[in-house]
């Protein structure tokens, strides 16, 4: 398997990642506040699809560099799935991605941005694109609320906490088939984050726990956007 990469916080690693995003979100807003209708969508389809080839770049990069496997490299983790929704999202506009997104992309991009464990290796390119990816799952769907005008529902938090339940059988399956540990099922993370609690099957309680609670306060930040929607 790869060797993780594990950058603690204040590292200078992990202060040019989060330069990379704050990058990232600039190169957004300029976007957002100078192109409007159809110039807007253009840039949005645009940008879905630069993000699907770096997806398919990431992948042949590993796969040429003799580090691709099953067990590491599927997109099966709660980013992974987010990668895969800003995708959608921004090449056609589905609200249906907006949903999970919301949660999965600020929550998990956050604590991805925080903790940073980079899977797929300590190289440039996958150092790039580890940043680049966490960092859209957050500026994303925020975008998608500032520009575009989406907003989750009230008990939205709730539906995407039961996908999550309902992931874990399927995922956890995929993870003893392939002996993986995709969605860190099978062996906690090995980032030095509080909401890591505990060892197997202790730690995925707390996961379970801090997310309900993390997606409960999310709305409640939204809260007053979500009820002049509803």
């Amino acid at each position: 398997m790869t060797e993780h990469a594990v950058y603690t916080i204040g590292s200078p690693a992990w202060w040019s990642g989060i330069a990379i995003f704050v990058a990232y979100a600039a190169v957004v807003i300029g976007a957002a506040r100078w192109l409007k209708g159809e110039g807007l969508r253009t840039f949005e389809r645009v940008w879905g699809i630069a993000l699907a080839a770096l997806l398919l770049v990431k992948h042949v990069y590993l796969h040429q560099s003799g580090l691709w496997s099953v067990q590491e490299n599927l997109e099966m983790h709660l980013c992974g799935f987010s990668r895969i929704l800003s995708i959608v999202l921004l090449v056609s506009g589905a609200r249906w991605a907006f949903y999970p997104l919301f949660f999965w992309g600020i929550i998990g991009g956050f604590h991805s941005l925080l903790t940073p464990e980079l899977t797929g290796g300590d190289t440039p390119f996958m150092y790039a694109e580890y940043y680049i990816v966490h960092g859209g799952i957050i500026i994303i769907p925020l975008y998608f609320i500032w520009v575009r005008g989406y907003m989750v529902g009230k008990w939205t938090w709730a539906k995407v906490l039961g996908i999550n339940l309902l992931l874990m059988v399927p995922v956890g399956i995929v993870n003893r088939l392939l002996d993986a540990n995709y969605m860190f099922l099978c062996q906690r993370p090995m980032v030095d984050n509080p909401l890591v609690i505990g060892e197997w099957p202790y730690y995925l309680i707390a996961f379970v726990v801090a997310g309900a609670l993390h997606y409960f306060v999310l709305t409640l930040l939204f809260w007053k956007r979500i009820k002049a929607q509803a």
